[in-house]
């Protein structure tokens, strides 16, 4: 891609892009998913460009089921979520929020300029973001305000899909993606906020779906909440 690209190189990426996938691929390929698919998860996530599934998994096809709206809110998308937990019953319901979320971000101003549209599903964000103060920190209100997101998605998850849980078919994760390195892990790492409504993060690393990870991951993936003191 250019600095600056145009419609003309952007639609020749598509296609270029497409040429190079069919030829990396042999026909045999396709032909475990062409009658019906078989994802391991439900992905509930922001449609930010910098966010794809590609972060936890190198060739997604057939495996993550991917819902995604501005600010990953379940409300937008509970229709497509409930496709992906109840038809398709994907054992795992994967949120996740990221650092620096423009969709965040406009949600803690005066957006009253913006189309209707937007402004509805900003709408959407009052409820989880109500709780945040403003510290004259930005960049800590900001990684505050996508956890909130994150934890009110998840538990609200967690309540809409109880029987599920309960019946141990399903397992509802939220997490940030952290491209900055916010929380000093590395760039690029998810990191766990929430399992089932709990948040605690001595909870959360002490429970049972996270005891067969290696230890250097879970204490990686699992730690605590705000911008780390050596990114301070």
């Amino acid at each position: 891609m250019t600095a600056a690209p145009t419609p003309l190189s952007a639609l020749h990426e598509v296609f270029l892009g497409n040429d190079l996938f069919v030829s990396a691929r042999n026909p045999e390929h396709f032909e475990t998913y062409e009658k019906s698919q078989h994802p391991s998860v439900t992905m509930l996530t922001c449609c930010d460009s910098r966010m794809h599934q590609l972060v936890f998994n190198f060739d997604p096809i057939d495996r993550t089921f991917v819902v995604q709206n501005i600010g990953n809110q379940l409300q937008s998308g509970a229709g497509s979520v409930d496709y992906g937990v109840r038809h398709l019953k994907t054992p795992l319901l994967l949120i996740v929020g990221h650092t620096r979320c423009g969709a965040i971000a406009a949600a803690r101003t005066d957006y009253r300029n913006e189309s209707w549209e937007i402004v509805r599903e900003l709408n959407g964000l009052h409820l989880p973001l109500k709780g945040v103060g403003t510290s004259g920190d930005t960049e800590a209100d900001w990684l505050a305000s996508a956890e909130a997101n994150v934890d009110f998605q998840a538990e609200m998850a967690a309540a809409r899909y109880a029987p599920e849980i309960a019946a141990g078919n399903l397992v509802v994760a939220g997490c940030i993606y952290d491209f900055v390195n916010l929380y000093g892990r590395g760039r690029g790492r998810l990191i766990l906020m929430n399992l089932n409504g709990e948040r605690n993060s001595s909870t959360l690393a002490a429970s049972p779906l996270l005891e067969t990870l290696d230890a250097t991951v879970r204490t990686t993936i699992v730690g605590t909440r705000g911008i780390a003191p050596s990114r301070q």
